[in-house]
Order: structure tokens, then sequence, then C-alpha cells
């Protein structure tokens, strides 16, 4: 193998895994059972098209509460939610707080919310989904730590 290509590689990578090791390790640290592995195939909007990632990423499964992503150049964690944990959240306390979408657990290229639409159609559109669970992806920097995650999970009692 080409050894250029190796480096290339590992310093894209090795931020990314040692990012993803210091989450799972604090996490597991405040009591959480967290395992980590490197998966392909998610699926990103880029200028509000879908883009599909084939190369893996280190994310992060916690059990009984969700899974974080550490993307090239953000972090993602993403929640299941039932419908009627979905219609009892705030989301317009949550929107002041952080970026988020929300899109069904069976079909996820459809989105219920994403940042082009409005806060208040968030209830309806969950109401009127044929969707019995629901995602909910949150965005970070990548300076973001263990703690803030938590502050999610525990906001959203999963």
């Amino acid at each position: 193998m080409d050894i250029n290509l190796v480096n290339q590689l590992n310093s894209i990578y090795k931020p990314i895994w040692d990012k993803a090791n210091v989450i799972g390790r604090d996490l597991q640290g405040s009591g959480y059972t967290a395992k980590m592995g490197f998966f392909n195939n998610h699926s990103v909007k880029i200028d509000g098209c879908f883009v599909t990632e084939y190369y893996p990423i280190p994310v992060i499964f916690v059990e009984g509460a969700g899974d974080i992503g550490v993307d090239l150049d953000y972090v993602w964690f993403e929640a299941v939610l039932s419908k009627e944990k979905a219609l009892s959240l705030d989301y317009s306390i949550i929107a002041k707080n952080y970026k988020f979408e929300i899109y069904g657990s069976q079909d996820h290229l459809i989105d219920i919310f994403n940042e082009k639409n409005a806060i208040s159609d968030i209830v309806p559109c969950i109401k009127d989904s044929a969707e019995t669970d629901f995602c909910v992806l949150f965005y970070f920097e990548q300076n973001v730590t263990a703690c803030e995650i938590t502050a999610i999970i525990q906001m959203l009692e999963v």
C-alpha cells in the first residue's frame, strides 16, 4: 500500500477516532453503557440534497439512549422516540438551544422537521404521520463534550 495514502487517511481518521474515544470514555464514566464501531452508508444532506457517505465513521451506541456519530466535520446524536414521546416535547425550547432534525424511523429520507420548516409545524406533522417512532437528530461542532450530549439524553428522558 502507498504510505502517502495511509498517511492521508490517518490524518483524516485519527482525529475522529480520538474524539469518539473521548466521548465514549466520558459517557462510560458517567454511568452509561457505550460501545463503538465504524459504520458507513449514512445519508447526509449537503445543500439540501441527500448524499451517501460510503466511507465509515465511528459511531457510539449508548445503551437505552441513542447513537453518536463522529463525522469528518461535526458530531451528531440520534435518538428514536415513540410518537407519544415525540409529541410531548417542547420544540420551541429545543430549537433555542440546538440544531436538530426529525424524521420517521421507517423512512429516514422524509423529513418531519428541518431548518426550513416552522417549529409550529412539528407537532401537526408528527400527528399526521403514519410513523410510530421518530428519529430526532442533533448536530454539534467537533468540540462537543459528552456532558453536552448527556444533557440532551436527560432532556429527552430516553
